[in-house]
């Protein structure tokens, strides 16, 4: 799938178009999201699963520390971090419940009510 098929994934999901978040491999945990229009050469991605916490500098800077605890000041004020931060979990819930729901779904369909797979029942012909 494609960058632009990505953002079109978040946009049906969680109706968010601008500094959108993406799932690259939502089985995975692999979630990004970026610090401002990913068309601007300032942007920087950000792995959701791998930032343990973010606090403010200044109005206008954030410190983010990693899981490898390493840490990194952006020129993005802390909300704007929180909020992508919050945007993209809202996106992976999202994303997690649906694909629970398919599975969910899936199981009811190739399972007869006696909880027996259908592909595993077999039907004998007795001529009569």
């Amino acid at each position: 799938m494609t960058y632009e098929g990505r953002k079109q994934g978040t946009k049906q999901l969680i109706n968010i178009t601008h500094k959108a978040p993406i799932a690259i491999d939502p089985t995975s945990s692999i979630f990004f999201f970026p610090t401002t229009s990913p068309l601007r050469p300032q942007c920087i991605w950000f792995s959701h699963e791998h930032v343990v916490s973010y606090e403010r500098l200044d109005s206008k800077h954030t410190t983010i520390t990693f899981r490898n605890r390493q840490t990194i000041d952006i020129a993005v004020s802390c909300s704007s971090f929180e909020n992508q931060l919050h945007r993209t979990s809202f996106l992976k819930t999202k994303l997690i419940q649906r694909i629970e729901e398919t599975k969910r779904k899936s199981f009811y369909l190739f399972t007869d009510a006696n909880g027996v797979k259908a592909s595993e029942v077999i039907s004998k012909y007795i001529p009569r």
